[in-house]
C-alpha cells in the first residue's frame, strides 16, 4: 500500500453509508412488518373442511382476477349406495345451500349456492356447490363496531324424503376482508 492510500473511511463515505444504511432498515422493518401482519385468510385460495359423525363437509372461497369470488362447498354423507341413490331419485331438490355471516347474535344468510353435481357411490351420498359472488355480497361485517372482518361459513341441508327429515351440516369459518 502507497503512502497516499487512505484506510480509514472518509466523512463523505460516512455519510453515504449511514444514510443508505438508516433507508434499508426503515425498508426492513415496513417489509417485516408487512408480512407480520398480512392476514392468511387474504390469499387468494381459503379451503377448509371438517368432519363429523357420518360426514365430511369443505368450503373454499377464490378469489378471481376478474373481482369476483368463486364461492365452492362439498359433502360426503355416509350411507349405503341404495339409500343414496334413492335420495337422488326421489323427485325434487334433496340438497340446499347457503353461505351465512357468522355472528355472536344473529347468523345472517347471505347467498345461495346451487348443487352443481351429486352422485351416490359406495361410500354414501356426496354433491358440490358452485356460485360466483361478489365482495358485496359477502361483506357481512361492515361497520366499526363488528371489526370489518367477515366470517363467514357454508350450511348444506338435505332432505331425506323417507324419513321427512332435513339433516343441517355447517362447514368450519372462514375470516377475512370480503
Amino acid at each position: 500500500m502507497g503512502a497516499n492510500h487512505c484506510v480509514l473511511p472518509t466523512l463523505i463515505q460516512k455519510k453515504r453509508f449511514g444514510r443508505i444504511g438508516r433507508m434499508l432498515i426503515v425498508t426492513s422493518a415496513v417489509l417485516v412488518a408487512a408480512v407480520a401482519l398480512a392476514d392468511p385468510a387474504s390469499a387468494d385460495l381459503v379451503n377448509k373442511c371438517t368432519s363429523g359423525t357420518g360426514y365430511t363437509i369443505c368450503f373454499s372461497l377464490d378469489r378471481r382476477d376478474d373481482g369476483t369470488i368463486a364461492v365452492h362447498l362439498g359433502i360426503d354423507v355416509a350411507m349405503s349406495r341404495a339409500d343414496a341413490q334413492a335420495i337422488i331419485d326421489h323427485p325434487g331438490e334433496e340438497f340446499s345451500a347457503k353461505i351465512f355471516g357468522d355472528d355472536p347474535v344473529y347468523d345472517n344468510g347471505l347467498v345461495s349456492v346451487p348443487v352443481t353435481w351429486s352422485a351416490a357411490w359406495d361410500g354414501g351420498l356426496s354433491a358440490e356447490f358452485d356460485r360466483l359472488a361478489t365482495f358485496a355480497q359477502l361483506n357481512e361485517d361492515d361497520g366499526y363496531f363488528d371489526g370489518y372482518v367477515d366470517e363467514l361459513y357454508g350450511h348444506i341441508d338435505l332432505v331425506d324424503f323417507r324419513s321427512g327429515r332435513t339433516r343441517g351440516f355447517n362447514s368450519a369459518v372462514i375470516s377475512g376482508y370480503y
